[in-house]
């Protein structure tokens, strides 16, 4: 397949992405650093969600996961090219959002997935097809190769969010298979 991924390192409040041109000729077309949400809305939304009735929280998460769509969206569509997301994470099951708010550890995991949801979200509503990469799975060791050197051509930085991001843009386009 031919085109362009995006692939995608999520954190809670932001993505690592980089996009690569497809086959034949893979190579790195850009590198970024976005911001799910910004403006009033909190960075982490579930952590910000603890202190708040149900009724509030339930209301403060839509709306983060309303806005992060819209701004990944947008960061997506100025990509010329895109056919594919690359997600380097796997997705999890999250309990209720009652269960969550009572329980730190679930905060975390809950941020994490939601950050995931909505860059497949937002790819889903442009007509891309999304690929989840495990980041710590067993991944094709040509791939791996391939990354490293995506990284030492386009220098500093490029640390193991950047490879990641990159293992899953090739998978998205095809290039790779986990093994």
């Amino acid at each position: 397949m031919s085109g362009a991924a995006v692939g995608v390192a999520p954190r809670s409040s932001s993505a690592l992405m980089v996009v690569l041109t497809g086959p034949p000729d893979v190579r790195l077309l850009a590198r970024t650093r976005a911001d799910l949400v910004g403006g009033d809305l909190p960075a982490q939304a579930y952590h910000a969600a603890a202190d708040l009735p149900l009724p509030e929280a339930e209301q403060l998460v839509r709306r983060w996961a309303d806005e992060a769509t819209a701004s990944v969206r947008t960061s997506l569509a100025e990509v010329s090219g895109v056919v594919a997301v690359g997600i380097a994470a796997v997705v999890r099951q999250v309990p209720s959002l009652d269960v969550v708010l009572r329980s730190h550890p679930l905060l975390h995991m809950a941020e994490g997935q939601l950050s995931r949801e909505v860059i497949a979200e937002a790819a889903a509503q442009l007509g891309l097809r999304v690929h989840y990469l495990d980041p710590k799975g067993r991944h094709d060791p040509a791939a791996v190769e391939r990354t490293v050197a995506l990284g030492r051509a386009a220098g500093p930085p490029w640390r193991k969010e950047h490879r990641m991001a990159a293992l899953a843009a090739l998978g998205a386009l095809g290039v790779s298979s986990p093994r």
